[in-house]
């Protein structure tokens, strides 16, 4: 069987890394530039942000360059505010990658947690989880990690190469579960991007066919000029997958293209296992069944699923709410 985890910036953020927007942006705001038009962009960036109230999402960020597009009238100048932009995340990124992160972290943990998120379900819901996956009983799993982080700490952590495949423990079922790859959508640290999902998204109407404004703004078509096939691949892993975790994602609207296809494999025979995170959330036990079904209904609004579709696939997704799942951190003696 092949299994699928969609793993987002949560899964940094659990190690103590300050790789969120709201880290990214004081960062950004405090490097000096005498460029009128990239100082323009960070006014811009600081206004938004005190009417929004705090950033909580790298998606925060790429809206708001979408939007700001309506401020050029020349495609020169867009595309050197936001080479300003992306340049400074990858000095920001590769600064925070050097930090260190194996000491006190528990390497068997992740490896536990990887072969057995269904252990965070309630009772319930893992005999459920457990009839589901009865008929793969005598198979081997193919593990892959769909990462939107920057940072390669998985890796790091798992001391993987790009060809390893690693071991991370066994099924339910006693069969060996294989982690196969871990993919980087939006790439590395030396060479990450940001981006919009796609054209609708840039809000300057005079530059949403211009196809150089396009190449440099549109993920896909960064993925494609890059020439990894990493959208390729990801795309058919999830098309494939019996099971498909998603941690620390916030369903930002930059990336559609992903919740998208895995709405369209919520269509025949998956299932979901969605980990939320909302510290202000601390649920009764008579309010539990309305939680699970707003993270559901959340999750089900990012798909092209019709409404009947989205009523098949209800039951196909479970949530796991303010769990360990990823916790690392080992405790201190």
């Amino acid at each position: 069987m092949k299994v699928v985890y969609l793993i987002g910036n949560g899964f940094d953020l659990n190690l103590g890394l300050k790789t969120s927007y709201s880290d990214f942006y004081t960062y950004y705001l405090n490097i000096k530039n005498n460029d009128p038009q990239i100082a323009q962009l960070k006014e811009h960036l600081k206004h938004d942000k005190d009417n929004k109230g705090k950033y909580r999402y790298w998606s925060d960020l790429e809206i708001a360059m979408g939007e700001y597009t309506k401020k050029f009238s020349r495609r020169e100048d867009m595309e050197k505010v936001y080479n300003d932009l992306n340049d400074n995340l990858r000095d920001y990124i590769m600064k925070i990658e050097q930090d260190h992160i194996q000491s006190g972290i528990d390497k068997d943990k992740l490896k536990r947690d990887l072969a057995h998120p269904e252990k965070y379900l309630r009772e319930i819901f893992k005999e459920d989880f457990r009839l589901y996956v009865k008929k793969w009983e005598t198979l081997t799993y193919e593990t892959c990690i769909i990462s939107f982080n920057y940072t390669n700490t998985i890796e790091a952590i798992l001391n993987m190469k790009d060809t390893d495949i690693i071991n991370i423990g066994q099924t339910i079922y006693k069969r060996d579960n294989l982690l196969h790859s871990i993919i980087h959508i939006h790439g590395l640290a030396n060479a990450p991007f940001i981006g919009l999902n796609d054209a609708s998204q840039i809000g300057n109407e005079l530059f949403r066919d211009d196809i150089d404004v396009q190449d440099f703004l549109l993920k896909p078509k960064i993925n494609e000029a890059v020439g990894h096939l990493n959208d390729r691949r990801s795309l058919e892993y999830i098309s494939q997958a019996g099971m498909i975790y998603l941690f620390g994602v916030s369903l930002g609207e930059t990336d559609n293209l992903w919740w998208e296809a895995v709405g369209e494999r919520l269509k025949r025979d998956c299932r979901i296992i969605y980990f939320v995170y909302n510290p202000d959330e601390h649920p009764r036990p008579n309010v539990l069944t309305r939680i699970r079904r707003k993270y559901k209904d959340f999750l089900l609004s990012k798909t092209k699923l019709t409404l009947e579709e989205k009523q098949a696939a209800f039951d196909r997704i479970f949530i796991v709410h303010n769990s360990n799942m990823f916790n690392l951190k080992k405790k201190q003696e």
